[in-house]
């Protein structure tokens, strides 16, 4: 009954702050930008809650309870991503934005090259975001199903007992997340997002050590780890890998996920909304320690599972909720669960309004020629988003693994959108069509990575993120040659 009312009222919090925040939604620009007005703590740590997702409380760490240290080298490359995000990319995107007014990143683009190339350089923006977040945000819906069909499968009460199963979890899920997100628009996206990514660390500090604790100490957890594994496998950073396999697999593949920062238009757009440029270092530093924390503590709760639970789970998804029901008494344990939805929830809101502004935005306003300014445009928004979640939410009725899909909407949108933030803030010398070649060839390669792979007819060949790493060279090194092309033409006939 405790964990019911805990959990209960934390869903009533984040519903609360939409309420709270719908009044403010006067026009497109307060809806999916907040008016610019975020101070560095809510810029920070939303800009971290809304990036992490179901990913950290679900599939990083069932992917170290399948993995072991090998998982390590993806964690390494989200903290340095996230730290280039916050120094190079964020101070240049805030700037520019603010002086175009863009609110959107098409916008941002047009804006960059002077309208030229803008209805193409728009469309295909729009659509690498809509492709890519449909799975992403499907992503986030099975993980929240998957962690109310383990943690309230029998919740017992005065009146008897409670079961929610993954279709019933999915659809409360997928409800209070379209509720806040739609009425009160960014702000209350901010602001929940700042409530959750604090409960989000807080349980990845308090299971870990309560774990480390059950298990004796750090020793016996190595013992065990070791125990549980052919060879040693996951007490090595390379897992059964060495040589090329070790270095192109493990370790490009695992730090690549760096790459994918600059191109995740949810973290950019905090970027763009931040009241003052000069609180941005202060907010880097927030970030990247609420990064560490958070990736360290959900790494070791997947190699607690292996200590605590065996290594005979069906679903590894499952990890960190059976953690939490075992160790932690039970109203802790509704924290701890209110941290992995408030990891599904601070990701999906953001996607959800980020998709919502490519369509209204980019579409409605800037290529049909509607009134952003007007109360109709954040209806339509509104109504989009319904429309997006109900798509996401029939696409996660086929239930797979959360690092799974997350490992494709990431190298989609890394390939398809990083290189073309990167070289348009950094290089002087991108033109449009550079721009433009580059985000077809790395959100296609993505696409097609998994037939490249299996045709390929040397052998098989590393996973690299789905595409990520390849897909972000190909179009870099599109960006850069389309380019110098491109410009040497014009200048040629001027």
């Amino acid at each position: 009954m405790i964990f019911l009312l805990i959990f209960g009222l934390y869903l009533v919090l984040v519903a609360w702050i939409g309420v709270y925040y719908a009044r403010s939604n006067r026009n497109l620009e307060t809806f999916i930008l907040g008016g610019r007005r975020l101070g560095p703590w809510v810029a920070a740590i939303s800009a971290e809650a809304s990036d992490m997702s179901g990913w950290l409380f679900i599939g990083l760490p069932a992917a170290a309870y399948a993995g072991g240290f090998s998982i390590l080298w993806a964690v390494i490359g989200c903290a340095a991503g996230t730290l280039f995000n916050w120094l190079v990319i964020a101070p240049r995107l805030h700037r520019l934005s603010l002086k175009t007014g863009a609110l959107t990143l098409p916008d941002f683009l047009e804006a960059r090259f002077g309208g030229k190339g803008g209805r193409e350089l728009r469309l295909l923006a729009a659509a690498v975001v809509l492709i890519f977040f449909s799975t992403y945000i499907s992503a986030q819906f099975i993980a929240v199903g998957k962690i109310f069909e383990t943690c309230f499968a029998d919740i017992r009460t005065p009146w008897g007992s409670v079961s929610i199963g993954y279709v019933e979890g999915l659809a409360l899920g997928c409800g209070v997340i379209l509720f806040y997100t739609l009425t009160g628009g960014f702000l209350s996206v901010a602001m929940t997002d700042l409530v959750q990514g604090t409960i989000m660390v807080i349980a990845l500090v308090v299971l870990p050590l309560v774990g480390i604790v059950e298990m004796g100490g750090p020793g016996r957890l190595w013992d065990a780890m070791g125990a549980a594994s052919e060879g040693g496998r996951l007490l090595c950073l390379g897992g059964n890998a060495s040589g090329p396999a070790f270095w192109l697999g493990v370790v490009a593949g695992g730090l690549s996920w760096g790459l994918g920062y600059p191109g995740q238009p949810h973290i950019l757009v905090r970027f763009m909304a931040v009241r003052d440029a000069k609180t941005i270092p202060f907010s880097a530093l927030i970030s990247v320690c609420w990064v560490l924390v958070a990736l360290y503590g959900a790494m070791l709760a997947g190699f607690l599972g292996i200590g605590l639970l065996g290594r005979g789970l069906e679903d590894p998804d499952r990890v960190l909720p059976l953690l939490a029901g075992r160790l932690l008494p039970e109203w802790m344990t509704a924290i701890v669960i209110a941290g992995a939805v408030a990891a599904v929830m601070s990701t999906v809101d953001s996607q959800i309004l980020v998709a919502v502004s490519a369509v209204v935005e980019d579409v409605y306003v800037k290529i049909l020629g509607g009134d952003g300014g007007s109360r109709r445009a954040v209806w339509i928004g509104r109504a989009v988003g319904l429309l997006l979640g109900g798509a996401g939410f029939l696409m996660a009725f086929r239930r797979s693994d959360v690092f799974g899909r997350v490992f494709d909407a990431w190298g989609g949108l890394a390939a398809g959108l990083g290189p073309a933030v990167c070289f348009s803030l950094l290089w002087r010398r991108t033109t449009w069509q550079g721009v433009l070649a580059g985000m077809a060839a790395g959100a296609g390669l993505v696409q097609l990575w998994p037939w490249l792979r299996s045709a390929c007819p040397f052998g098989p060949i590393p996973a690299w993120q789905g595409g990520l790493l390849p897909g972000f060279l190909l179009s870099s090194f599109l960006i850069v040659t389309v380019s110098l092309s491109t410009a040497r033409r014009e200048s040629g006939t001027s």
